[in-house]
Parts: C-alpha cells; structure tokens; sequence
C-alpha cells in the first residue's frame, strides 16, 4: 500500500535514507527538515506500507521553474528497504508519485541519482525516465 507519509513515519523514513546514504544522519535536524517538508504544498512524501511497516518512501519537491515556464516535480530521495527491492515497489512509489506531481499541475518529474547508483539508474529508464541532464555540486563547508 502506497500512502502519504506522516509524522509518525519519520524514523522509518529516516532509517531508509540512512540505509541509501550508507551514513547515520543526525537524527534532530532531519527530523525538524522531515516535520516542516510535511506542513508545505511544495513538498510531499510517499510511503509503502507492508505488514504495518514502512518498507519505501519517496520524497517530492513541486516548484516553477523559469527554464520550463512551467511547474515541475523533482524526486529529491527515493529508498526501498534492501530486502524488499525487485518486487515492485519502487514502480508503486514512482508511479504515484507521477500522479501526485499530475494533480500538482506538473508538466515533468525529473531526479538526480548518484553515479555510483547504477541499479536505481537502470529503475528510472526502465521507469521511462531519459538522462537528459548533469548536475554539478559544491561544498560550502
């Protein structure tokens, strides 16, 4: 089951990402950056629910850009629980997320996958997603 993320899925969210970053997260600020994303119309967070447990989420951003002259739907993470992977529910959570970012009014969904993520690479385009774009980043610490 696909639903929208709560409060109450923070940690589990939380341990996921952990999982896809392979790092421990502090705890607090994500928990704070989690608890706003949740109070705002530009953001939205979808979870996959298996026996009362949150095994997926994906995690949305909807914003106008001047380049699209339009309303685009970024995937800003996307995370299966590892001994869950290849049974579907990736595409559940892609695929709602497209009509979320549809009903948002978006024209496209886009993400930006790490290099070293070649299966999540072969998830998209076989999700029908094109690379069509670099992104390029800089530490300001």
């Amino acid at each position: 089951m696909i639903r929208i993320g709560t409060l109450d899925d923070c940690h589990a969210v939380y341990s996921l990402i952990c999982e896809m970053e392979n790092c421990e997260l502090d705890y607090v600020s994500f928990r704070e950056i989690y608890g706003k994303m949740l109070k705002y119309n530009a953001y939205a967070v979808l979870v996959a629910v298996e026996d009362n447990n949150v095994v997926g989420e994906i995690t949305l951003r909807f914003e106008e850009q001047l380049h699209h002259c339009a309303k685009i739907a970024e995937i800003m993470e996307c995370a299966v629980q590892e001994n869950f992977r290849s049974r579907g529910i990736g595409r559940l959570l892609l695929e709602n997320a497209c009509e979320l970012a549809k009903k948002q009014n978006c024209v496209q969904i886009e993400v930006s996958s790490n290099q070293v993520r070649l299966r999540a690479h072969k998830f998209y385009e076989r999700a029908g997603m094109k690379k069509t774009h670099y992104k390029f980043c800089k530490s300001l610490l």
